[in-house]
């Protein structure tokens, strides 16, 4: 009897990590249908709250960059792409113009959003001219891929009830961040980029970067990394609110500031 049952603990014990490991690999590789996404963003949208961080249970992060296409986006998706990683783009609708070709490839690679037209200050405009802003972005961005982005993020975090209105009457989701990557500091140092963002480095968070920069593209392979090694990864916003969205009203956990 001892003996059986030695061995049953032993079977136990080696099997366990099998079963662990399976289901960890099965975690990470989840990747939501489209379906899924569009019904998880159309959840939040139907609540009327912006979108600041998933939920602290998975494994998800949401890397977004914002204000391109730009000459180095082509740069960056190349990053991604070898690190298999997703993200989402907040395109500024005047400059599909000179980069043409780039909307599609970051569709591919996860979520494309509004960013508004020419990346003005919305608060304080007329209502009609939020609306220009906001509408003929989503026209184009339909005509570059087919469809209009779900997804709108603000010119310098700065909205009010008139902007929240226009976005929700064109059926865009808000989406700011937890974590401040800080690339938008003039010759920003791409250590620093990496410091800011790993402080607040965890399932849920939601990171701002701009993928006009080039320091931005030169920090990006070290973030990709760290997000490796931490056993996360980099999903869109659709298919972070689709594995783990936040609860409702709940607060995201801001990082506090990197070291100089």
């Amino acid at each position: 009897m001892r003996l059986l049952a030695a061995i049953a603990v032993a079977a136990t014990i080696l099997a366990a990590p099998v079963g662990l490991a399976a289901t960890v690999h099965f975690h990470r590789a989840r990747v939501p249908t489209t379906a899924e996404q569009e019904h998880a963003v159309g959840v939040w949208l139907g609540r009327g709250e912006a979108v600041y961080c998933g939920g602290p249970h998975g494994n998800a992060v949401a890397l977004t960059f914002d204000d391109g296409p730009g000459p180095y986006t082509a740069r960056l998706l190349a990053e991604l792409r070898a690190a298999g990683a997703h993200a989402t783009f907040f395109l500024v609708g005047n400059r599909l113009q000179y980069w043409p070709h780039l909307a599609r490839p970051e569709s591919r690679l996860g979520a494309v959003g509004n960013h508004t037209w020419s990346h003005p200050r919305l608060v304080g405009l007329p209502r009609w001219l939020v609306w220009l802003e906001l509408a003929r972005t989503q026209w184009q961005e339909q005509q570059e891929l087919g469809r209009k982005p779900e997804l709108f993020r603000v010119p310098y975090e700065l909205h009010d009830a008139t902007v929240d209105s226009v976005a929700r009457s064109l059926g865009l989701l808000q989406v700011f961040w937890s974590v401040d990557s800080g690339d938008d500091v003039r010759n920003a140092k791409p250590a620093r980029i990496v410091r800011n963002v790993l402080a607040g480095l965890r399932p849920g968070a939601i990171v701002i970067m701009h993928d006009i920069h080039p320091w931005t593209v030169r920090a990006l392979p070290r973030i990709l990394r760290a997000i490796h090694r931490r056993g996360l990864r980099a999903v869109s916003v659709p298919e972070l609110l689709a594995l783990d969205p936040p609860s409702s009203g709940r607060a995201c956990p801001i990082p506090p500031p990197a070291n100089a």
